[in-house]
């Protein structure tokens, strides 16, 4: 993608251009009622026309990416939805005992877009309002409010223990919202396309493509700087190819990355050894 799409206008334009991973985010917790628990911070997309339509690679099923680290798609009991785009929710059925949690502000927002869309006369009007969002999601959002596994949240409320979601209303989405997950090492935010790239919150300075006013975005920043102390490393943006970089990570045989972010003090790390990962290389 264009830098400037991620980075923003004005001090990233003609930048050129970079490879982004679509992230998505494993919380497991401590023991709680005698099991360990497994949540998912949105939940990737599906293998269908979104791969053509934006040129993208190396697309993973769900139970290789967490079959790296040890786990289960039907180990994930909560999927915390940080927005409806389709790269964020798009995937959630290939989680099969996971409840859905999303902003009630969220779902009426794409709810209600998708009905103006619906009213204009050509496609080509109609393509910024779907450029990141599948209106099939919405059916599918809906389905699973009928079977019961999806769950409102209505603005900063605890959805998990330790656990506490916070609204950022009308800012790249209608009901965007984060994460503030509890650690021994401090607070971390976990913000799906909050933050698309470090640089967003370090230099206040909002993407090229959203869909909702970025001066709320900013606000969000100030939010998460100040939950944060500005500690950047314990922020997981939505986009960043840096969080390789700035935390222990290591290369699959797909050739995408995977962080290791924080670990619990009685966890032992996931990484390979290195005579796994020269196997896996050779």
């Amino acid at each position: 993608m264009p830098i400037d799409f991620v980075a923003g206008s004005g001090l990233f334009s003609n930048a050129g251009t970079v490879r982004l991973p679509m992230l998505y985010t494993l919380l497991v917790g401590g023991e709680v009622g005698g099991k360990q628990h497994v949540a998912l911070v949105d939940c990737g997309f599906r293998n269908d026309h979104w791969l053509t339509k934006y040129a993208f690679s190396s697309w993973e099923e769900p139970v290789d990416v967490l079959g790296r680290v040890g786990f289960k798609p039907e180990d994930v009991e909560a999927i915390l939805v940080t927005h409806m785009h389709f790269d964020h929710i798009g995937n959630f059925e290939a989680f099969p005992n996971a409840k859905l949690y999303i902003q009630l502000d969220e779902y009426l927002g794409w709810s209600d877009a998708v009905c103006a869309a619906h009213q204009m006369e050509t496609e080509e009007e109609k393509a910024w309002v779907f450029s990141s969002f599948d209106p099939q999601d919405l059916i599918r959002a809906a389905q699973g409010i009928s079977e019961g596994r999806v769950k409102f949240v209505r603005g900063d409320e605890e959805v998990l223990p330790g656990i506490t979601a916070h609204l950022a209303k009308e800012s790249h989405t209608f009901g965007t919202q984060w994460f503030e997950v509890q650690t021994r090492n401090g607070p971390f935010a976990v913000v799906g396309d909050t933050v698309y790239w470090y640089s967003n919150i370090e230099r206040m300075w909002p993407p090229g493509y959203g869909q909702g006013n970025t001066f709320n975005q900013i606000k969000a920043y100030r939010e998460i700087r100040d939950l944060l102390k500005n500690k950047f490393d314990h922020l997981v943006p939505g986009h960043d190819p840096l969080i390789y970089e700035r935390h222990s990570s290591w290369l699959a045989p797909s050739g995408n990355q995977i962080a290791e972010v924080n670990l619990r003090h009685d966890d032992t790390s996931r990484r390979p050894t290195v005579s796994a990962q020269k196997i896996i290389h050779t």
